[in-house]
């Protein structure tokens, strides 16, 4: 085996294509993590001038000595099944990054462990990948605790399958607010970045309700600018006034035509009492509503934004990553319509997954993000226990040093305050 720097384009032919891939193993996120501290490095092994596996390799320089901390995010880009493989390839990397001075390597593969349902639970006769624990133990990496990146994943799996095919596996909930939110005339729209600042807004906002963590203005500036606006888009679920205006009077004179047929049909003998009763106070219940809600909408502006999601469609997935609903228009659960039209938008485009990504340990009582994981549910899809994150120790007497230096926010991941201030994550 030979390992080979490779291009950026070499890279990404190779990564974009693999099945491992993520927008993670890109030189669009090498390029976004590169700085002041930080360097990216596409490498390649080759078997007979055949590629057998890749990674995005960052490094980290922490201390003047010169020695560095080297970071395969979501990576490697290999076959885990064939234990040799990896094993030849790991060395090829520890001599690689010996050169450069390094010290330290840490990986988390984007590998499920198993297979499991929407609601967590192990499918029996799945996938069952306890393998690659075992095979990267033998390569001499080391299991830690997962603090980089989100080990518990909701996916869906789009392969092979229609819009109707993954709207019949939405929860009754979920097609049922669909349904009335198209009714009311909610709309998705890409955000132009121009107005970048009305997504911040709400993710200011949803930093001081859950006490997270928020990146600063330069983050996404800098996101986008790697990953253009081809990969990165920021998708707006909003209403014009007066057409919610309009469709709900038109519910409210369907009702209205239903409420006088029935009562034609009740003084011709057509029907009980009981059941004439029963339909009149569920007509009058649901007009209530209706008048309540055109009364709501009046008093809106002509044009409404309900809240803004930030999504990266690159390679074999769309990703949702961050974003929020605002607080006075929860009540509309509009997220389910966003949500809808970037699954369209993604089976549309030929992707294989809609990623909407991290619901937290959901095997743990104190699991933070249980509720997402809740909401998440909804939608159908599975849930995704990835491997984890493991060391490769290459200088033990400095094991110790390196990852209490090992920078916090390589990642993608949902950081609490627990209940003190907090300086907002720069990225330099």
């Amino acid at each position: 085996m030979e390992l080979k720097e490779l291009t950026k384009k070499e890279f990404d032919a190779y990564a974009l294509n693999h099945p491992l891939g993520s927008f993670q193993q890109t030189s669009l996120w090498g390029r976004f993590m590169e700085g002041d501290k930080f360097y990216a490095y596409y490498v390649g092994a080759f078997s007979k001038e055949k590629i057998v596996g890749a990674s995005l390799l960052l490094s980290y320089e922490y201390k003047k000595g010169k020695e560095r901390i080297f970071y395969a995010p979501r990576g490697f880009l290999i076959d885990y099944k064939d234990e040799n493989l990896l094993k030849e390839f790991t060395k090829a990397v520890r001599s690689f990054i010996i050169e450069k001075h390094g010290i330290f390597l840490k990986i988390d593969p984007y590998i499920l462990l198993r297979d499991r349902n929407s609601n967590g639970d192990i499918i029996e006769g799945g996938v069952d990948n306890d393998f690659v624990k075992i095979n990267l133990s033998h390569a001499n990496f080391i299991k830690v605790v997962d603090r980089i990146q989100p080990r518990w994943l909701s996916r869906i799996n789009l392969k092979n399958k229609t819009l109707k095919d993954i709207f019949n596996n939405f929860s009754s909930k979920a097609r049922q607010i669909i349904r009335r939110n198209e009714r009311f005339g909610f709309m998705v729209r890409e955000l132009d970045f121009k107005n970048l600042d009305k997504f911040l807004d709400i993710i200011d906002k949803k930093s001081k309700k859950y006490h997270t963590i928020v990146p600063t203005k330069t983050f996404y500036e800098d996101l986008r600018n790697c990953f253009t606006d081809e990969y990165l888009h920021f998708k707006e679920v909003y209403f014009k006034r007066e057409i919610v205006i309009s469709n709900i009077d038109k519910e409210i004179n369907q009702l209205l035509t239903v409420k006088a047929r029935r009562i034609d049909s009740y003084h011709n003998s057509k029907m009980t009492e009981k059941y004439f009763i029963d339909k009149e106070l569920e007509v009058k219940k649901e007009l209530e509503r209706l008048k309540s809600l055109k009364e709501f909408f009046s008093k809106c502006a002509d044009e409404v934004s309900m809240g803004i999601y930030m999504f990266i469609t690159l390679g074999n997935e769309v990703v949702l990553l961050d974003g929020g609903i605002l607080d006075e228009y929860a009540r509309f659960a509009s997220s389910y319509t966003l949500h809808y039209e970037m699954i369209k938008y993604a089976i549309d485009h030929g992707y294989k997954y809609y990623n909407l990504y991290e619901i937290g340990d959901i095997t743990d009582s104190n699991n933070r993000l249980n509720n997402s994981f809740k909401y998440k549910k909804n939608f159908g899809g599975e849930v995704v226990e990835l491997v984890g994150e493991y060391d490769f120790i290459i200088d033990e007497k400095k094991t110790g040093l390196a990852r209490r230096n090992f920078p916090k926010y390589l990642g993608v991941k949902t950081t609490f305050k627990y209940g003190y201030d907090f300086i907002k994550i720069l990225k330099k």
